[in-house]
């Protein structure tokens, strides 16, 4: 089989993660061989985020960077911001770069079949396609004038144009994961429009994974050595919605907690990425604490605390109270728990009240972090024609009050985990076989920030990961964790976490730990 050389990009949520991991297995498959660099690859394909403007900009930069460094490789555009890019008009006279193919996010399952198939109808290719990694012809130049290039064909009549997608669930799936805690893809697209939302305008309608899919992918994952796998869609919430026998999220959760705690209970663990207040019901708080393999820990898209200002947000379904009523009944059963959401500061129309109700809100939640976001205008949603726009450096300032304010909170949930005695901490450990001598904890107890990844000698980077409450953790590596992680014991896979470990100190990057003693470092 003829090798052939390819560079990964990806930039946004979870699910792009797990297409790009996807994409990597298959082209594997093919014969292609993955390169650390842009430098010398045959093919370069960027899998792009639209979600805010900075998440589309960083994609047309990435075009023109690889498109530079990368000159004769046939250069892939997909993802959320691939339908953007074939819209954009550049300034006259700017300098800027084209990828030779885009493929929209509903189609990009046929890069599946590979880099050089053509492009699906309404999708435009700005070179003719290879059939051979030799044929790949390079532009006429690394960049272009705006004005030099031809404009592309339109792949949607307007941006307000919903794409159009199959009946059945994308063909994605995946074996392993380049990191240590894969993600596990579920459900994709979204019906609900919220107002400020791309989403449903580059992902399209929900649709579900089958249940049998979900399972064995996730057998598939815990099999291979990889101890947390993150549950992820779009919107879970709307997991089985048209698909009557599929049940809902909680029904999928139940399922699969079922199917996989007996060969894995005290082995492993499943993350849920994201759910909205209004799903946190009774069932679904039966659903989580009935649940062995899943990890005490929610993110939640949050949003707004202000119940005006979700209404406008088009998210007027739940209210800030529905958190706090659910976080309150959680409590009783998880004494300790983590807690994230997602924040967005400066929507239009939003007030100082606004925010003050905001602010109240953190402070009474046991928010362990947070994801703070200035509202970004994005073309073809209703918020971007709302009036009462909020300043730029107004949403700045509102965005860094909010960051804050749930720094301290975070900082505080920190310093309440040094009295937690036993903690299990999914460690990333990709290049353990690089590991040198390493100092003692007890030496780096009171280190932190950048000195963290210096131990005593020049060591290696202390190992990394985090704690079933999505407490980052760092612990210098030692010997016992090396022969471990390095050279596991006959018949069994390389640890890949879950090692028991206790608490030593509060850094600015997370939590200190050390390792429990062989004989105490089991997974209960």
């Amino acid at each position: 089989m003829l090798t052939w050389k390819f560079f990964l990009v990806t930039f946004g949520c979870k699910v792009n993660q797990y297409e790009t991991q996807a994409l990597r297995e298959a082209w594997q498959k093919l014969g292609g061989v993955e390169c650390s660099t842009p430098v010398g690859a045959d093919v370069v394909c960027v899998n792009s985020c639209a979600i805010t403007s900075k998440g589309e900009r960083d994609a047309r930069n990435a075009v023109f960077r690889l498109r530079r460094e990368a000159p004769k490789a046939r250069l892939i555009l997909t993802g959320c911001a691939a339908r953007l890019f074939a819209d954009y008009k550049p300034r006259p006279g700017a300098t800027w770069a084209a990828p030779d193919l885009l493929i929209a996010q509903e189609h990009k399952d046929v890069l599946l079949q590979g880099p050089w198939v053509t492009a699906p109808a309404g999708l435009h290719s700005l070179t003719p396609p290879a059939e051979h990694p030799t044929q790949i012809s390079p532009p006429e130049a690394d960049t272009k004038t705006a004005g030099a290039i031809a404009d592309p064909a339109p792949v949607t009549v307007n941006v307000d144009s919903r794409p159009a997608q199959p009946e059945a669930f994308p063909p994605f799936a995946i074996s392993t994961f380049k990191r240590a805690r894969p993600v596990l893809k579920v459900q994709d697209g979204c019906a609900h429009r919220c107002t400020y939302c791309i989403v449903p305008l580059t992902r399209g309608r929900p649709h579900s994974r089958p249940l049998e899919d979900i399972v064995a992918e996730a057998r598939r994952l815990l099999e291979a050595g990889h101890v947390e796998v993150m549950i992820s869609g779009i919107n879970l919430g709307q997991y089985g919605r048209g698909n009557d026998h599929l049940g809902d999220f909680w029904n999928l959760l139940r399922t699969l907690d079922a199917a996989l705690s007996p060969d894995f209970a005290g082995q492993a663990r499943f993350r849920i990425s994201s759910l909205e207040p209004g799903q946190l019901n009774e069932r679904g708080l039966d659903t989580l604490l009935g649940c062995g393999l899943l990890c005490p820990h929610l993110h939640i898209s949050l949003q707004h605390g202000s119940q005006r200002v979700l209404k406008r947000m088009g998210r007027g379904h739940y209210s800030a109270a529905m958190l706090e009523k659910a976080v309150t009944s959680l409590s009783a059963h998880w004494p300790v728990m983590g807690l994230g959401a997602d924040i967005i500061a400066g929507f239009p129309g939003e007030t100082e009240e606004d925010v003050q109700e905001l602010l109240a809100l953190i402070e009474r939640l046991p928010l362990t972090y947070a994801h703070v976001f200035p509202y970004s205008r994005r073309p073809g949603t209703a918020a971007e024609r709302f009036d009462k726009q909020v300043p730029h450096a107004l949403k700045l300032e509102r965005a860094a009050r909010i960051r804050q304010a749930v720094a301290h909170k975070q900082r505080a949930f920190l310093e309440a985990q040094l009295q937690i005695p036993h903690m299990l901490l999914a460690a990333d450990v990709a290049d353990v076989a690089n590991v040198a001598d390493v100092a003692n904890v007890a030496d780096v107890a009171n280190v932190a920030g950048p000195d963290l990844n210096r131990a005593r000698g020049g060591a290696a980077k202390p190992l990394k990961g985090v704690n079933e409450y999505y407490a980052a953790c760092f612990m210098p590596r030692t010997p016992q964790t090396i022969n471990e992680l390095a050279h596991p014991s006959h018949g069994r896979q390389p640890r890949a976490g879950l090692l028991a470990v206790r608490p030593v100190a509060v850094t600015d990057k997370g939590l200190l730990v050390e390792e429990l003693p062989v004989s105490d470092n089991r997974a209960t």
